[in-house]
This record gives C-alpha cells, structure tokens and sequence, in this order.
C-alpha cells in the first residue's frame, strides 16, 4: 500500500479509496471530512496532497500515464 500522508492533522483520516495501482501496489487516498452544513470538503482536506481530489492523485496518475505510453 502506498499512503502520501501518514498523520492527518483532523486526527483520523476520512474513508480510504483505492483510485488505481501503480506497479501492482494500490495507491491508498483519502476521501476526507465534509462539512455537515454544505456537503463541501473541509478547507484541511482540500489543500491535503493525500486527498482524493487532490495533487497527489494527480501527480500519481501523470506517471502512470507516461509509463502506459
């Protein structure tokens, strides 16, 4: 497993998701918390490289496409 951020400074991470692997290892992100009153993400979670949405999926998805091509 492949988790970006070890400590989440909410204390406990959100849902894991697996989104893809990359050399057979799952790449673990975080789905984070939402705020009950809008159903957004949390401002923490959203500038988190882990979260689900964020850079690190991002970044993570980019070497897997130039290693496919």
């Amino acid at each position: 497993m492949s988790v970006h951020v070890r400590k989440c400074p909410y204390g406990n991470r959100g849902k894991p998701t697996t989104e893809f692997e990359i050399n057979g290892k799952p790449q673990i992100y975080c789905m984070g918390w939402v705020d009950s009153m809008n159903d957004e993400a949390l401002p923490f979670c959203e500038s988190c490289k882990d979260w689900y949405r964020g850079r690190q999926l991002e970044e993570d998805f980019k070497k897997v496409e130039r290693k496919e091509s």
